[in-house]
């Protein structure tokens, strides 16, 4: 009898000892599942933020400041159409005028090198994001590399050598048309970076309300 109870006493310690081991693993592991969850959410409101402060950006000063510069060229582009050289020379200055953003990818780039980007559990959020920022972001920066560059290898090199940069006057008259053409280019390119900035907004406008649905 007293065999019986000492093996039935085993028996007891040893499942209570599988259980207690079953539970601080069930524990360390729902623990790990809080802790990735917490951390998930607070890399959206990260992500959240930088949406935010970009579209704040882009409205209150990169779109309405192109759009104006569009504008400004579209002026010149008629003044040398129609000849009037005064006021040719004063308008010159909205050529120099560059104005490029690129959006904040630091919690992204954060997320996609360390592999934290799995913590968000929606796959098609995930995609959105990676949509976002490989995308859209990456053509926008594009448009404005390209207006960039026509200005340093086209407009520049043609008002270096036909423009007294000093008093902004020109040296040389009877190539009008050729910095017309190259106005008229250089003013398509800014319009295709308004456009890609006006598509980066409205886009960064649905990631943003996608990141806080999936946080509530």
């Amino acid at each position: 009898m007293r065999k019986r109870k000492e093996w039935v006493n085993h028996i007891l310690n040893f499942i209570a000892v599988i259980l207690g081991v079953y539970l601080a693993f069930f524990l360390n592991e729902k623990s790990t599942i809080n802790k990735e969850i917490k951390e998930g959410q607070q890399l959206m409101n990260s992500l959240i933020t930088d949406l935010s402060e970009d579209i704040t950006t882009y409205e209150e000063y990169h779109i309405p400041i192109n759009i104006k510069q569009q504008e400004n060229l579209r002026k010149l582009i008629e003044l040398l159409s129609k000849d009037k050289l005064s006021n040719i020379e004063k308008e010159l200055f909205t050529v120099f005028q560059v104005d490029n953003f690129t959006p904040t990818k630091t919690t992204y780039s954060s997320m996609k090198s360390s592999g934290k980007l799995k913590l968000i559990d929606d796959l098609s959020l995930r995609k959105k994001i990676d949509d976002y920022y490989e995308g859209i972001v990456l053509e926008s920066v594009k448009k404005g590399d390209f207006q960039v560059e026509y200005f340093t290898n086209e407009l520049l090199k043609w008002l270096t050598g036909n423009v007294d940069l000093m008093e902004m006057t020109l040296l040389r008259k009877d190539d009008l048309i050729g910095l017309r053409n190259k106005i008229i280019v250089y003013e398509s390119l800014v319009k295709q970076k308004v456009n890609a900035y006006q598509l980066v907004v409205e886009e960064s406008k649905k990631l943003k309300l996608n990141l806080e649905s999936q946080l509530k």
